[in-house]
């Protein structure tokens, strides 16, 4: 009886030297493997699906154009979700420039109805988890959406940032605590729905971390 071997999946390090040796349709492997999350990281930097969508696009070039400056003894991912870290804070130095005159050119009465697919609950769930979320800095949104909701290790977030784990851990802490103080502030409190659509289940996991009893 033949038993079917299970497809082997390579490794970062394997496909990038594929890519390196001329295989270039190796990297669409990484992006497929990467795609998503990123998006996931971007968005809940960004706070804004049609951006991070964008985002995640420019990122994923970046990381091609600049994969000979890659070095094998640090993590891949990691050195990607560096190259986000930096585009998204970016974007955002961009953003504030222009935040002003948006609201100005804002036609009036253009505003969304409901979507018809949440139930209110949910809807105002997500509005005041997507609100707790920006009132933190880039910083502490990146840790908590590494370690919340991407179970990285804080090894694994050290190759991100320039701090050891420890000290990483301790600002982790300190940020999932300030969430918690807002969330709590701001129930009862009635907030306006932002013009963005809401990943749901991201949402959803940072929610039970610093709701748990929830």
């Amino acid at each position: 009886m033949l038993v079917q071997e299970q497809p082997y999946e390579d490794s970062d390090e394997a496909l990038i030297r594929a890519v390196r040796d001329g295989q270039l349709e190796q990297y669409a492997a990484l992006i497929k493997r990467y795609q998503q999350r990123l998006y996931v990281y971007c968005y809940h930097l960004l706070m804004q699906r049609e951006e991070a969508e964008d985002a995640v696009q420019d990122v994923l070039i970046k990381g091609y154009e600049k994969l000979s400056l890659y070095t094998y003894n640090q993590s891949f991912s990691a050195w990607l979700y560096k190259i986000a870290y930096y585009h998204c804070l970016n974007l955002l130095r961009k953003r504030k420039v222009t935040t002003l005159m948006m609201k100005l050119l804002k036609p009036l009465g253009n505003e969304n109805v409901d979507d018809g697919y949440a139930i209110a609950r949910q809807k105002e769930v997500l509005t005041q988890m997507e609100f707790a979320l920006q009132q933190l800095t880039l910083v502490e949104r990146s840790l908590i959406v590494l370690r919340v909701i991407e179970r990285q290790s804080y090894d694994e977030i050290s190759q991100s940032f320039p701090q050891s784990p420890t000290a990483l851990r301790k600002k982790a802490g300190r940020s999932l605590s300030k969430l918690k103080k807002i969330w709590k502030e701001l129930e009862g409190v009635e907030i306006e729905e932002p013009h963005t659509r809401r990943l749901a289940h991201e949402s959803d996991i940072i929610g039970r971390a610093i709701t748990p009893d929830r």
